[in-house]
């Protein structure tokens, strides 16, 4: 059997060496860094529209927030007014200006079954409306409006 001996010389070394090339680099970090441009650009127009969105948005939620505040202010306004009409001392004035005076006694005069069932029948209203106390607030006169115009569509 023979063995193959190397050749340890420098000339037989070279010999054996494969050929080396200078290769140039790839250009994918390029690609790569386009890329990511690309994705950031993406992600900064996105939070554009979005803050874009959230402005616009808030800007109606302010609009509606005054319109609240005012639509509060216009109430309080029309309650006071209200108030004003409904006092006894004003109504008294003004009845004396009508030349009415005040009742020295009252007396209840029976009303017909029939008549009270034409009464309803041409106006629409029953008795139900009759008992309104009136010193509801705002939310229960509003509910008690609701309950009537469900009973007399």
């Amino acid at each position: 059997m023979a063995l193959a001996l190397r050749d340890l010389r420098p000339a037989a070394r070279a010999r054996q060496r494969p050929s080396l090339k200078v290769v140039e680099a790839r250009r994918g970090t390029a690609r790569v860094l386009v890329a990511v441009a690309v994705i950031v650009a993406a992600g900064a127009a996105t939070l554009g529209v979005i803050h874009t969105q959230i402005a616009s948005r808030q800007a109606r939620i302010d609009d509606l927030d005054r319109r609240i505040v005012a639509a509060g202010e216009q109430f309080d306004t029309l309650r006071a007014i209200r108030a004003e009409l409904r006092a006894p001392l004003r109504l008294d004035a003004a009845a004396r200006t009508l030349d009415m005076e005040p009742a020295m006694s009252s007396s209840f005069l029976p009303v017909d079954p029939q008549v009270h069932a034409m009464v309803v029948a041409a106006t629409g209203r029953s008795k139900a409306g009759a008992d309104v106390p009136d010193d509801l607030g705002p939310l229960d006169q509003f509910r008690l409006v609701k309950v009537l115009g469900a009973v007399n569509p």
